[in-house]
């Protein structure tokens, strides 16, 4: 399922390379704030969502730039709780991987490896956190996150194996701070709102169109 999202993702983002080299720029520029950066990643995967339907599902719209705005504005409130909590355990996640890694009591050691295991299903999970925001517009944020850790352990091999392409593509990317980093941003939404898509069709959630 990786190599399909994959290939999907890469087409549409070749096919409307245009526009999401565009919303990738304003994104960076909206996101230097730092408080604004929840509300402009939501800004950003309401464009791709708006993208990927066109492309794959036939939707009767022509996404533009302007989707951003109504993203930002729409879901700001949303987004900027959800980044609070997800942020928020996180933090409680390596505060106590660090306590008990640490730990001179031997039994307490052996709680790390169990805690950096649920780690990696968090950062698994963040796969889905945003384009969960956007499918479920009815839900509140601490319920996106638990069906985003959810669905991350529902679909272990495909949810983890899609996080490690992720950072094989993006850390060298972000290290090198190259032209990449103009397109960067959007791919990775692109691919994270085809994965979730891929699996709604897989739960028969949603009814799969040949690209």
């Amino acid at each position: 399922m990786v190599w399909e999202t994959i290939r999907i993702a890469g087409r549409i983002l070749w096919r409307r390379l245009g526009l999401l080299v565009l919303a990738n720029v304003l994104w960076l520029l909206v996101s230097l704030l730092v408080v604004t950066w929840p509300a402009a990643t939501a800004g950003l995967f309401a464009l791709v969502q708006r993208v990927v339907a066109e492309e794959l599902d036939d939707a009767p719209w022509e996404s533009q730039i302007g989707d951003f705005w109504d993203g930002f504005r729409a879901h700001w409130q949303r987004a900027s709780l959800l980044t609070a909590i997800d942020l928020a355990g996180l933090g409680v996640i390596v505060v106590a991987l660090v306590f008990y890694g640490r730990s001179a009591a031997e039994p307490l050691r052996w709680l790390a490896g169990p805690i950096a295991l649920f780690g990696l299903v968090w950062l698994a999970s963040q796969l889905y956190v945003f384009p969960l925001l956007l499918e479920r517009n009815a839900s509140r944020p601490w319920e996106i996150m638990r069906e985003a850790l959810l669905m991350t352990l529902g679909y272990p091999l495909s949810s983890l194996s899609l996080l490690l392409t992720s950072l094989i593509i993006a850390i060298p990317a972000i290290v090198l701070a190259g032209p990449v980093l103009f397109v960067l941003f959007s791919g990775m939404a692109v691919v994270q709102t085809v994965a979730l898509r891929q699996l709604l069709i897989q739960r028969g959630e949603v009814r799969g169109v040949t690209p």
